[in-house]
C-alpha cells in the first residue's frame, strides 16, 4: 500500500514521502485495512521496530488535523514520554490547523503530577505517562471531552507487577467512559492477544513481520549455534562475550550486552573497554553532562566512553542515560551494557543483542527469565535501514544449556499476559471512581471492575471493592449522601487529586497534631516517606542499615511516633544523609545510593510532602509548616541555608557558599552589593549576583 494512496491530509503525505516512507510495512497496512482512519478501536501486536508509531502517528494526523480533536499517547516510562514527545514534536513541527495556529504538542509526566492539568487544554497532541492520565481523570478536566484519540504504548506491560495495575486500571477507565472514542493499544508480541483484544473490545492487527531478519541463536565454547541449525565458529582469545562481541564488532556492527545487575553492567563494560577501543568513534575532547555533583559512578563512566564502551542502568541520571542513548545512535560507542530495563525503554537498537546470563536473582533466589522478557530484549536486535539481519545470542555456561536455551527463548512462545490489578490493593481505584463519579453506589463501582482484566481472567472482586470501602469510610475519606450513595469526603477528594493513595494519606492524618511540635519538622516527615508505599524507589535495606537505623533511632527517640515497621532503613538513611549535606559520593559509599536512584527518590518525596501540605489544610493545619521540609528536601540542605536554598537557581553547594561568605537570610543577601557578592562566591557571575539579589528582595516584597 503506497503513501500516496492513503485518506490522510496531504500534507501528512507529503511530509511522510519526503521522510522515506513511500510504502507501508505489512502490519502498518493490516491496520489501514482494519479500520485505522476511519476511528476504528485496534489492539496492534507486532514486534519491537515494526512500525507501530507510524501507525499512531496515521490516527494522530487523522484525528487533529481533519476532525479537530485532541489526541494522547500513552507511555509507561518518562524515558519513553519523552523520546516520543520529540518525535511527534519533529515529525508536526511546521503544521498548521488553519487561521495560522500551528498544530501544538505538549508533554506531561509525573513531574507534575500535583500541578493541575487544565493547562493542558492549549495543546492538539498529548504525550503522558499512565499515571499521569490516571490524574488528569480524576481532576475530572473539561478538555478530556474533545479527545477523539488515545493511543496507549507498550500494552504488554499489563503483566508488570509495579505498572500493570494502574495501566489496567486507566484503559478500563477509558474503555468504560469514553467508549466512542478510538483508541489504539500498542504492544510487542504475547501470547493471548486474542483474549486482551476480546477485553478491550477492539480488532486485533496481529503480525509477526519485523524489517530486519532475527537470527537467534546460543553461544557455547567456540561455537556459536543458531534457531535454525546453522554454525559460526567463534575465534577463542578471551573471554567468551569478549570473543562474541570482537566478532561482531569486527563485522561492523554495535552490540547491546544485557546483564543480570548494574554492578555486573559495570564489570563487563570493562572487560570488553580492550576489545571496543580499536572501534571507537568518540572524540577525545568530548562534552560531557554538566552535573553539580560527581562521583566514582560517572568518573569511571567517562573513562570508558573514549574507549567505545559504556554502561547504562537506573543508577545513573537521566542526563547521563540520553548522552550514552545519544553516542550509540551516532555510532560512536560500539558496545553498551545494560541491565534489561533498557528493553523496556527507550527505542535503542542495536545490531547484535548478547545476553550474558538468563538468570536473575530475587527474594526466592536464582530463576531463569521470562520467555516474554527474552523477546523484548531480543526484538532490540537489527537497526532498520541500517541492518539486514539482526542477531540475539544468549551466552551459555555449558554444552548442555545450548539445546535448553534454543528450545525456550528462541523457539519458545511468550507468557500469557495476566491482570496485575490487586498487587497494590483496591482502595486507591476505590476511592478515584467515587471522586470522579461524584457519588456512587457500592454496586455501581462493583461493576466498573467487572470490566477489568482481573475480572475476565480471575472472577468476582465484591470482596475486595466491600473492604475498600469499609476502609475508606472507616478512616474518613468517603460517606453517605442522603441518596444512599457514597461521596468523598474533601479529605478524601484532596487524597484522589493529589494522586497518594488512602493508606499514605492515612499514615500522615495520625501524626498531623504531633508534627506541629516541630519546629522543624524535616527528620518526622523522612520517617513517614521512607514507609510510604508511595515512595519510588523503595530501597531493599541492608543488615547494616537496619543497624544504623536503629541506632539512630534510639538515640532521637522523640521520633517514635512517626516511625513505621514498613519503613525502608536504606531510604531513610540516604534522606537523611541528602537533607544534611552528604555528597552524592559519600551516599554512594555510605549507603550504595546510586545518583539515579538518589534523585528518583527525592522526587517522589517532593511530590508526597507537597500532598502532605494540602492535606494538611483539610485537616485545619498550616501548609506553611511543610515549606521548610520542602526546600530541604527539594535542594539536600541543611536548615541553616534552606531560605538562601529557596532561591531559583541556588543548589546545594551554591547556598552552602553563600552562607560561608557571610550571607545568613534572604535579608542580607537583598542588602547585597552585586560586585561585592560576585567577588565573595567564585561560582557566581555578576548577572547571577543581580538575580539572586532581585530575587530575595522580591521574596521579602521590598519591590514588586
Amino acid at each position: 500500500m503506497q503513501v500516496k494512496d492513503l485518506n490522510i491530509p496531504t500534507i501528512i503525505k507529503d511530509r511522510l514521502i519526503s521522510k522515506g516512507y513511500e510504502e507501508l510495512w505489512p502490519p502498518q497496512e493490516k491496520a489501514v485495512k482494519k479500520g485505522l482512519l476511519e476511528g476504528k478501536s485496534l489492539l496492534v501486536v507486532t514486534p519491537t521496530a515494526s512500525g507501530k508509531t507510524l501507525i499512531a502517528l496515521l490516527a494522530t494526523a487523522k484525528t487533529v488535523i481533519e476532525s479537530r480533536e485532541k489526541a494522547i499517547y500513552i507511555t509507561p516510562l518518562k524515558a519513553l514520554a519523552n523520546e516520543k514527545y520529540e518525535e511527534f514534536k519533529d515529525f508536526f513541527e511546521g503544521v498548521y490547523l488553519g487561521k495560522g495556529k500551528q498544530l501544538s504538542v505538549g508533554i506531561s509526566t509525573g513531574d507534575d503530577l500535583n500541578v493541575d492539568p487544565s493547562y493542558l487544554s492549549r495543546y492538539d497532541v498529548i504525550i503522558t505517562t499512565n499515571e499521569r492520565l490516571d490524574s488528569i481523570i480524576r481532576h475530572k478536566v473539561k478538555w478530556l471531552k474533545e479527545v477523539g484519540l488515545f493511543v496507549f504504548d507498550e500494552v504488554h506491560l499489563l503483566d508488570d507487577e509495579t505498572r500493570g495495575g494502574t495501566l489496567e486500571f486507566v484503559l478500563t477507565e477509558i474503555m468504560s467512559w469514553f467508549s466512542n472514542t478510538q483508541v489504539l493499544a500498542l504492544s510487542a508480541t504475547v501470547k493471548n492477544y486474542k483474549e486482551i483484544a476480546s477485553w478491550l473490545n477492539m480488532q486485533v492487527v496481529y503480525d509477526d513481520w519485523r524489517p530486519v531478519k532475527l537470527l537467534e541463536g546460543v553461544a557455547y565454547d567456540d561455537k556459536l549455534v543458531y534457531k535454525s541449525g546453522e554454525v559460526d565458529i567463534i575465534e577463542r582469545k578471551g573471554t567468551l562475550l569478549q570473543d562474541v562481541v570482537y566478532k561482531e564488532l569486527k563485522e561492523g556492527g554495535q552490540c547491546l550486552v544485557f546483564a543480570e545487575t548494574r554492578k555486573k553492567a559495570l564489570e563487563l563494560a570493562k572487560t570488553l573497554a580492550y576489545v571496543a577501543r580499536r572501534y571507537s568513534q568518540v572524540p577525545i575532547e568530548q562534552v560531557y553532562p554538566e552535573e553539580e555533583e560527581d562521583t566514582t559512578l560517572t568518573k569511571t563512566l567517562r573513562g570508558l566512553i573514549p574507549l567505545g564502551v559504556a554502561f547504562h542502568h537506573a543508577g545513573l541520571t537521566a542526563s547521563y542515560r540520553r548522552f550514552v542513548e545519544n553516542l550509540f545512535r551516532e555510532n560512536k560507542i560500539k558496545v553498551i551494557c545494560s541491565t534489561p530495563t533498557l528493553a523496556a525503554g527507550v527505542n535503542l537498537p542495536a545490531r547484535t543483542v548478547i545476553i550474558n546470563s538468563v538468570y536473575r536473582f530475587n527474594d526466592e533466589g536464582r530463576e531463569p527469565i521470562k520467555v516474554i522478557e527474552y523477546k523484548q530484549m531480543a526484538g532490540r536486535a537489527g537497526r532498520p535501514k541500517y541492518d539486514k539481519i539482526g542477531k540475539c545470542i544468549i551466552l551459555a555456561q555449558d554444552e548442555y544449556q545450548v539445546d535448553v536455551y534454543l528450545e525456550r527463548y528462541a523457539s519458545g512462545e511468550p507468557e500469557p499476559i495476566t491482570s496485575k490489578l490487586l498487587l497494590k490493593g483496591p482502595s486507591s481505584m476505590v476511592l478515584a471512581l467515587i471522586s470522579v463519579f461524584g457519588y456512587a453506589a457500592a454496586d455501581e463501582i462493583k461493576d466498573f471492575f467487572k470490566k477489568t482484566l482481573y475480572f475476565k481472567q480471575k472472577g468476582n472482586l465484591e470482596l475486595q471493592v466491600s473492604e475498600a470501602l469499609e476502609f475508606l469510610h472507616n478512616n474518613g475519606f468517603v460517606m453517605h449522601a442522603k441518596n444512599g450513595k457514597y461521596k468523598t469526603t474533601p479529605l478524601g477528594d484532596m487524597t484522589a487529586k493529589v494522586y497518594i493513595s488512602p493508606h499514605t494519606a492515612l499514615s500522615f492524618i495520625k501524626v498531623a497534631e504531633e508534627l506541629k511540635k516541630w519546629k522543624d519538622p524535616t527528620l518526622p516527615i523522612l520517617c513517614l516517606l521512607s514507609a510510604s508505599e508511595d515512595m519510588e524507589p523503595k530501597l531493599s535495606s541492608r543488615k547494616k542499615d537496619d543497624i544504623e537505623l536503629t541506632q539512630f533511632l534510639n538515640a532521637n527517640f522523640e521520633l517514635e511516633p512517626f516511625f513505621d515497621e514498613d519503613c525502608s532503613s536504606r531510604t531513610f538513611l540516604a534522606l537523611y544523609g541528602w537533607v544534611n549535606e552528604f555528597s552524592e559520593q559519600e551516599l554512594l559509599d555510605r549507603f550504595g545510593v546510586e545518583p539515579g536512584d538518589l534523585y528518583r527518590i527525592i522526587e517522589s518525596a517532593r511530590w508526597i510532602v507537597y500532598s502532605y501540605s494540602k492535606l494538611a489544610r483539610i485537616i485545619g493545619i498550616s501548609s506553611e509548616a511543610f515549606n521548610l521540609p520542602f526546600i530541604r528536601i527539594y535542594k539536600g540542605v541543611r536548615e541553616d541555608v534552606a531560605s538562601i536554598a529557596s532561591l531559583s537557581g541556588i543548589g546545594r553547594k551554591r547556598a552552602r557558599a553563600l552562607f560561608d561568605a557571610g550571607y545568613h537570610n534572604l535579608l542580607e543577601l537583598s542588602q547585597a552589593r552585586e560586585e561585592e557578592l560576585a567577588s565573595k562566591v567564585k561560582s557566581i557571575s555578576s548577572i547571577t549576583a543581580k538575580k539572586i539579589i532581585r530575587e530575595a528582595r522580591e521574596k521579602l516584597g521590598l519591590q514588586s
